[in-house]
């Protein structure tokens, strides 16, 4: 697995990845899988607000992790400084914690926030096993959802590799 900063040559492969991830429930991809090109010509374009990172096997990517850059009250409370996917053929292998670690490792320069819905284990597990410290639980009338909030070290911090 490798890492790599969204950029244009990715299409093909991104296509595939947000038809995946649509199918299999992420209904927020509705609007991407439409223009898929449009679409990630504006992920590239706002780099500097919100970082993409695709992580790449043999061209194929089966996943994508975002850092925010800024810090608002929706970021903080809801969505966080991270957020992540993980194509479905790829889950439960290791993915989110391998984006995430590196992500840590890589990008973050401080401590950052994190959420997952309350619902979604798998997420959940991939950031204790991070490091990340739980914060608290919120209902989120965007997502309407409770929301799990942690704190995330960076990698200066800790590591979830090891």
């Amino acid at each position: 697995m490798k890492m790599s900063l969204a950029k244009i040559e990715h299409l093909k492969s991104y296509t595939s990845f947000l038809s995946a991830c649509y199918q299999s429930g992420l209904s927020k991809y509705e609007a991407a899988i439409k223009e898929p090109k449009q679409f990630l010509e504006s992920i590239i374009s706002s780099a500097a607000e919100t970082s993409t990172y695709f992580c790449v096997v043999n061209e194929e990517i089966i996943g994508a992790i975002r850092f925010r850059h800024n810090t608002n009250e929706y970021i903080v409370s809801v969505i966080g400084h991270v957020g992540y996917e993980t194509k479905p053929t790829a889950r439960g292998k290791g993915v989110a914690r391998f984006m995430l670690s590196w992500l840590q490792e890589h990008i973050m320069e401080s401590v950052a926030i994190i959420t997952c819905e309350a619902d979604n284990m798998a997420s959940e597990k991939v950031i204790k096993h991070c490091g990340g410290v739980y914060l608290n639980q919120i209902y989120s009338t965007e997502k309407q959802n409770d929301v799990k909030r942690y704190e995330l070290p960076s990698k200066n911090v800790r590591s979830c590799l090891a």
